[in-house]
């Protein structure tokens, strides 16, 4: 009895770390590419992630922001907010701010989680769609 519980604990622990390991790759597909999330206002933003930078546009309220975004593992990087043309936000130029992506969805993008500096969205979850060329 002892012996098949140590196997099944054993086969349990290495398909999570196979599941992980698939995760991980699957997160690859979003490193580079064009995406649209909603932000907390309700606002659509289009996002252009390329190489060491992410561009993002607000649509109703034309914000455009400029971002280093350095991969921290491949299910999550770090944004650091490089310009932007807000006055509002031109007080958070070199702040970090670290995003998880939660659970990958292929092609459609991907659930994130951020942990933001502002209090009032201070661990938020959303959506980021894949935009197809």
């Amino acid at each position: 009895m002892k012996r098949i519980i140590i196997t099944a604990a054993f086969f349990l622990y290495g398909n999570a770390l196979f599941s992980q390991a698939a995760d991980s790759s699957d997160c690859l597909l979003y490193h580079r590419g064009k995406f649209s999330y909603t932000d907390s206002a309700g606002n659509l933003v289009i996002v252009d992630r390329k190489k060491k930078y992410q561009y993002e546009k607000n649509q109703v309220t034309n914000v455009k922001t400029q971002s280093r975004i350095k991969w921290i593992s491949a299910c999550s990087y770090e944004l650091t907010l490089v310009s932007t043309n807000s006055k509002s936000l031109r007080k958070n130029k070199y702040s970090t701010t670290t995003t998880i992506i939660s659970k990958p969805l292929g092609e459609a993008g991907y659930e994130y989680t951020c942990n933001c500096k502002d209090p009032a969205v201070a661990k938020f979850t959303g959506l980021m769609k894949k935009i197809k060329k």
